[in-house]
Protein backbone atom coordinates (compact mmCIF):
# COMPACT_ATOMS: atom_id res chain seq x y z
CA UNK A 1 0.00 0.00 0.00
CA UNK A 2 1.31 3.32 -0.95
CA UNK A 3 2.29 5.93 1.90
CA UNK A 4 -0.68 7.58 3.49
CA UNK A 5 0.87 10.34 6.43
CA UNK A 6 1.74 9.70 9.82
CA UNK A 7 -1.24 9.81 12.55
CA UNK A 8 -0.32 10.89 15.82
CA UNK A 9 -2.81 11.02 18.90
CA UNK A 10 -2.12 10.74 23.12
CA UNK A 11 -5.31 8.52 22.38
CA UNK A 12 -4.12 5.02 21.41
CA UNK A 13 -7.52 3.96 20.24
CA UNK A 14 -8.82 6.80 18.25
CA UNK A 15 -5.17 6.92 16.63
CA UNK A 16 -5.46 3.08 15.80
CA UNK A 17 -9.30 3.69 14.17
CA UNK A 18 -8.02 7.07 12.25
CA UNK A 19 -5.43 4.20 10.58
CA UNK A 20 -7.83 1.84 9.92
CA UNK A 21 -10.53 3.95 8.71
CA UNK A 22 -7.84 5.82 6.67
CA UNK A 23 -6.73 2.57 4.73
CA UNK A 24 -9.97 1.36 4.07
CA UNK A 25 -11.16 4.46 2.75
CA UNK A 26 -8.31 5.07 0.52
CA UNK A 27 -8.27 4.48 -3.07
CA UNK A 28 -4.99 2.13 -3.31
CA UNK A 29 -5.61 -0.79 -4.83
CA UNK A 30 -2.48 -2.28 -2.32
CA UNK A 31 -5.11 -1.87 0.45
CA UNK A 32 -6.35 -5.42 0.35
CA UNK A 33 -3.87 -7.13 1.86
CA UNK A 34 -3.05 -5.22 4.39
CA UNK A 35 -7.54 -4.95 5.09
CA UNK A 36 -7.23 -9.05 4.37
CA UNK A 37 -4.01 -9.22 7.79
CA UNK A 38 -6.43 -6.62 9.80
CA UNK A 39 -9.30 -9.07 9.64
CA UNK A 40 -7.28 -12.06 10.26
CA UNK A 41 -5.65 -10.21 13.28
CA UNK A 42 -9.48 -9.57 15.02
CA UNK A 43 -8.03 -5.56 14.13
CA UNK A 44 -11.70 -4.39 14.81
CA UNK A 45 -12.64 -6.44 17.85
CA UNK A 46 -9.31 -5.31 19.72
CA UNK A 47 -10.50 -1.62 18.83
CA UNK A 48 -14.06 -2.31 20.10
CA UNK A 49 -12.41 -4.09 23.18
CA UNK A 50 -10.10 -1.58 23.92
CA UNK A 51 -12.99 0.86 24.06
CA UNK A 52 -14.90 -0.95 26.14
CA UNK A 53 -12.07 -1.20 28.60
CA UNK A 54 -11.88 2.41 28.41
CA UNK A 55 -8.48 2.38 27.06
CA UNK A 56 -9.69 5.42 24.62
CA UNK A 57 -12.58 6.31 22.41
CA UNK A 58 -12.86 5.75 18.68
CA UNK A 59 -14.12 8.66 17.65
CA UNK A 60 -11.52 11.36 16.35
CA UNK A 61 -11.08 14.65 14.72
CA UNK A 62 -8.74 14.15 11.98
CA UNK A 63 -6.16 17.07 11.49
CA UNK A 64 -4.12 17.59 8.48
CA UNK A 65 -1.13 19.33 8.91
CA UNK A 66 0.72 20.26 5.55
Amino acid sequence: MDDIGIFASLDPVAVDQACVDAVVNSSDKGKASLIERMESRNGYLTLEAASKLGLGSREYELIEIN
